[in-house]
């Protein structure tokens, strides 16, 4: 579930923020997002009906089921609590479509 903080509550503010999705063909890995050291604030959408993998760091380390499983319809942030600048990938079993933002 993603988070809403008010402005006044949170010390991670940001201005600059990209929106996009990346299709996902089955089993295979694709970067979702790169290494950024200036990242502040990310969220991963699963818009499709089919579970999405998402890897932190190595891909060699992760595959499906082997990382952080989006549900259908289901959500990841990186926040001030679990900030994370390395790279993303994500993977499926099936064809299917992820929706991102990163802010900085």
């Amino acid at each position: 579930m993603i988070n809403n903080v008010s402005a006044g509550e949170s010390s991670n503010k940001f201005t600059t923020c990209t929106n996009d999705e990346k299709s996902l063909s089955a089993n295979n890995k694709t970067e979702i997002l790169n290494t950024n050291p200036n990242r502040k604030y990310s969220a991963f959408i699963n818009s499709s009906n089919v579970d999405i993998t998402l890897i932190l760091g190595d891909t060699n380390q992760g595959g499906i089921g082997k990382g952080i499983i989006l549900n259908p319809r289901g959500s990841y942030e990186i926040n001030a609590n679990n900030l994370y600048l390395g790279k993303v990938t994500a993977i499926s079993a099936s064809i299917c479509k992820l929706s991102f933002v990163e802010c900085v």
